[in-house]
């Protein structure tokens, strides 16, 4: 007996009405291998709870390697039981049909809240960001820990976190979505090739080395950074790229650049993201732990995140065009782009329970779509805005030129020498100005003095401008009209910039340490881009438990040191 997933049935259904005792209700979403329904388990009494019944795709149903991933993920999902991973309740068969039954989640995924974040001008804050990525890591840590029914270490390894595999409930519960590509280390099969998405996977999985529960602290570093600066990692299409912006440790880097409201999480990204997995922290708890400290108050926070599931929510309901994203997810199990006419998350695993995906813009209705006209009438605002702001800037610009013009003309008035003589005040500050030089001064000429009844009055040069040069008191003694000032000197500009010629030092280490500069303790590390004057300076490291190494660094203007030291290994490590 065979059972077939596509085609029109009865009812204008394009899917069974029963799968086992499960009656399916509506399709939730679809995958690169497989889709996922919602269904009710039917019971006594009308008793029929809701549930998520994950099905292989028809064109995968008799492919071995597929249906071997979905059977590994039955497997490995039933035996793991904890709150951040969404449980699996059965699996079973009819005909040559495989299928999964999960508990149903309601909830927004995280990349969905991407999505809305950037259509809405929306912005997660660094205490949210840090309690869903604390509940992700105690998820991965319980994974990671894992054991078999005989009690030995399973060390699981996830392979796949990506925001698409990542949901949020409405009460405020983070929870992990998909096993299928999972991987038991101990496993006898070893190395099975590059598995997971691309952008998201670390260093030693995208070169299909031997990995472990470090791959997956990469994976969530990737999620936490897009969290907080609305674009991914690595934003790159073509996976050489990616390799090798990997293997430079590019996203250690980039994270580091995080500031403002996320200066706090950056550090913590920067270890998670470290190109060597020895670098990173010994567990994923030790990253939750990192992650808890930036938290505060647990209640308040969980009730914050139960704030933003139903304000997502309710903006997910809104079923607004999707805007195209510049990048895409690359499964390594895509064997191919998504179909045109389906949904564009591409590869395994999908989301249970969002119920409003994203679309892809063939799925938009046209009706919904923006007119010719209101395209124009937004192209007209749009340059009549930037007109207005020229027009500002124009004007800006000429007031500052006429004002720069009158203050010159006003300095430069030529004053007749003789009346300058007669006046007491003016003769003691060119005294002052030039008190090596002593000339005659010149009799007064009764007729100028008469075209003139009303002096000239000529106050003081204040502090703020330089005092007159001695050649101006020569000229006026020839009663020559007096030229336009030059410029002040430039010697004391000069003199300020090399006094505050500075770069910048960044400081850090493994296991975190004590950092003093010039006898001065700053903080713990990571030191990052702390601004410091050019020249050389004493810098001490002191861990915890009393270790200690002191080196000196010769910071030149304008550039940046960086220095990582190992105290496990003692050694430096490339920044």
């Amino acid at each position: 007996m065979s059972v077939e997933l596509s085609g029109l049935e009865a009812g204008g259904r394009d899917f069974p009405e029963r799968l086992g005792r499960y009656r399916l209700v509506r399709r939730i979403s679809r995958g690169g291998m497989a889709q996922v329904y919602e269904a009710r388990r039917e019971s006594l009494a009308g008793v029929a709870p809701r549930v998520a019944l994950k099905v292989i795709l028809p064109e995968h149903a008799e492919d071995e390697n597929f249906r071997d991933l979905f059977i590994n993920e039955a497997r490995v999902g039933s035996q793991l039981q904890h709150p951040n991973l969404v449980q699996i309740q059965d699996f079973d068969q009819q005909g040559d049909l495989y299928y999964l039954v999960m508990e149903y989640v309601e909830g927004v995924t995280l990349r969905r809240m991407l999505s809305l974040s950037k259509r809405n001008g929306l912005a997660l804050s660094q205490a949210v960001i840090a309690e869903m990525g604390r509940q992700i890591c105690e998820g991965l840590h319980y994974a990671h820990t894992a054991r078999a029914e005989d009690g030995t270490p399973r060390h699981l390894v996830h392979r796949d976190i990506k925001p698409g595999n990542v949901i949020l409930n409405p009460q405020g519960v983070v929870k992990i979505l998909d096993f299928g590509i999972s991987k038991v280390l101990d496993a006898a099969d070893g190395h099975d090739g590059v598995k997971g998405t691309w952008g998201y996977m670390s260093p030693e999985q995208a070169s299909g080395s031997a990995i472990n529960g470090a791959a997956d602290q990469f994976g969530l570093g990737s999620v936490l950074y897009e969290l907080a600066a609305l674009r991914r990692l690595y934003g790159e299409t073509d996976q050489k790229k990616i390799r090798d912006l990997m293997r430079r440790d590019e996203g250690a880097r980039r994270t580091a650049q995080l500031s403002g409201t996320y200066r706090d999480l950056g550090p913590v990204l920067m270890r998670a993201l470290q190109r060597d997995p020895s670098a990173r922290y010994p567990t994923a708890i030790g990253m939750g732990r990192a992650l808890g400290q930036l938290i505060g108050d647990p209640v308040l926070i969980r009730e914050k995140l139960v704030e933003l599931q139903s304000t997502y929510a309710r903006l997910d309901k809104t079923r607004s065009p999707a805007p195209t994203e510049p990048v895409r997810s690359q499964s390594t199990l895509s064997r191919s782009p998504a179909p045109e006419n389906k949904s564009y998350q591409s590869g395994i695993p999908v989301s249970v329970g969002n119920v409003h995906r994203p679309m892809n813009p063939v799925e938009i209705d046209p009706g919904s779509r923006p007119t010719g006209g209101e395209r124009r009438e937004l192209r007209n605002t749009i340059n009549l805005a930037a007109l207005g702001v020229s027009l500002l800037i124009l004007a800006f610009v000429l007031l500052h030129l006429f004002s720069a013009t009158d203050t010159v003309e006003q300095e430069s008035l030529e004053v007749p020498a003789e009346t300058i003589v007669q006046d007491p005040p003016i003769q003691e500050a060119a005294t002052e100005a030039a008190p090596a030089k002593s000339v005659e001064k010149p009799t007064p000429k009764p007729a100028k003095v008469a075209e003139n009844p009303e002096p000239v009055e000529v106050k003081k040069p204040t502090p703020k401008r330089s005092k007159p040069k001695p050649k101006k008191t020569v000229q006026r003694e020839s009663a020559r009209p007096a030229p336009k000032r030059s410029p002040p000197p430039q010697s004391t500009v000069r003199q300020e910039a090399v006094e505050t010629a500075s770069g910048r030092l960044t400081v850090s280490s493994l296991p975190r340490s004590r950092v003093s500069i010039d006898g001065v303790f700053l903080r713990y590390t990571p030191l990052l881009s702390h601004e410091i004057s050019s020249g050389s300076h004493m810098v001490v490291l002191e861990t915890d438990d009393d270790r200690r190494i002191q080196f000196r660094v010769d910071v030149k203007t304008g550039e940046e040191v960086r220095r990582i030291w190992d105290f496990e290994q003692g050694l430096w490590r490339d920044p």
